[in-house]
Order: C-alpha cells, then sequence, then structure tokens
C-alpha cells in the first residue's frame, strides 16, 4: 500500500506543479507572418477578400477529402460564412466567417471549429503597398487557451507549428497570383 500511496504522491504533486507553472504561463499566442507579391496592392486585396479563395492556398484543404460544404451570404462580404463538415479520413466540423473588411487594407475572419473540439482563432490579412507592383501581405492569427488549458503551451509552441503553415500558405498565394502573368 505504501508503494501506492508514494505513486498517489508523486502523481498529485505533478498536478500541483503543473497547475502553478499554468498561473505563470503565457494565456496567448500570435502568429505574424508576411511575404512580398509582385502584384499591384488592389489586386492582391481583391483576391484575399474572398475567402473561397483561400482554399486556393491554404495547406489544410488538403487533409480533408470527403467535405461537404454549406455557405451562407455572398462571399466578399462581411457575415459570409462557410460550414464545412467530413465524415471520412480526419473527422472534422466547423465554419469560416468574414468578420470585417476594410476596402483594400485588411480582411478579418474567424475559424470556429466546432468538432471533434471546439475552438475558435481570430485572423486577420493586410495588405501594403510597396511600389506600383510590390505588395505585401500579413497574415496575423491569435488565439488565447484559458487557465489550466494554457499550459500546452510550455510542451508545444503552437506559434512556430502554424506560423510555418501559415508561411507555406502565404508562398501559395504568391505563387498563384504572379503565376497570372504567364
Amino acid at each position: 500500500m505504501t508503494k501506492l500511496k508514494k505513486v498517489a504522491a508523486t502523481l498529485i504533486t505533478s498536478i500541483i506543479i503543473l497547475l502553478v507553472v499554468a498561473l505563470f504561463t503565457t494565456k496567448k499566442y500570435d502568429v505574424v507572418r508576411s511575404i512580398v507579391i509582385n502584384k499591384p496592392k488592389a489586386e492582391v486585396f481583391n483576391y484575399i477578400k474572398y475567402l473561397e479563395n483561400q482554399n486556393n492556398f491554404i495547406i489544410w484543404k488538403d487533409l480533408t477529402s470527403d467535405t461537404t460544404w454549406v455557405r451562407k451570404g455572398k462571399d466578399g462580404e462581411v457575415g459570409y460564412t462557410s460550414f464545412w463538415k467530413n465524415n471520412t479520413g480526419v473527422k472534422t466540423e466547423g465554419e469560416k466567417e468574414i468578420t470585417r473588411i476594410d476596402q483594400g487594407e485588411r480582411f478579418d475572419f474567424e475559424l470556429r471549429f466546432l468538432y471533434p473540439f471546439d475552438l475558435v482563432i481570430s485572423s486577420h490579412m493586410t495588405t501594403e503597398s510597396l511600389g506600383a507592383n510590390k505588395t505585401k501581405v500579413t497574415w496575423t492569427t491569435n488565439k488565447e487557451l484559458p487557465y489550466p488549458k494554457n499550459i500546452i503551451l510550455v510542451f508545444y509552441d503552437y506559434g512556430a507549428r502554424l506560423g510555418n503553415d501559415v508561411l507555406k500558405g502565404l508562398n501559395n498565394l504568391k505563387v498563384i497570383l504572379e503565376d497570372t502573368d504567364k
């Protein structure tokens, strides 16, 4: 019985230590990645403001093969929502919604996972002219994890992982937009 008590005491102590560490751990992570696209700002913005165009450049589109989509509203306008449900492979359900558009400047959207877990991620993309045919696109994503869930940020760098995925998406966007000249 003393061996069992030692194991229980060790487990309880470990949990307490993790909870204390979580108190002092950041609850938020931000991912900011940018790329320069050799196209005019208006042309770039008029492409990225359409939520459905994301399916052409985000890397996550390939993770599901059998997905049902339901769309509500008019793409390119605030309130447009795209719902998805996938029943094969990686089973997921969620929605993306355009939450704000500052024409020519900034495009905000929310990604809401509904299944297998509840998660809301806010993102926005901005465009900045660097010349007649050069546009800097910045994609920012942020998320706040409540205590004690934030303890995962000690062990897993969401920012780095998500940052790599966002940068791959931006590189895909660059190829798509610059390839229109050929």
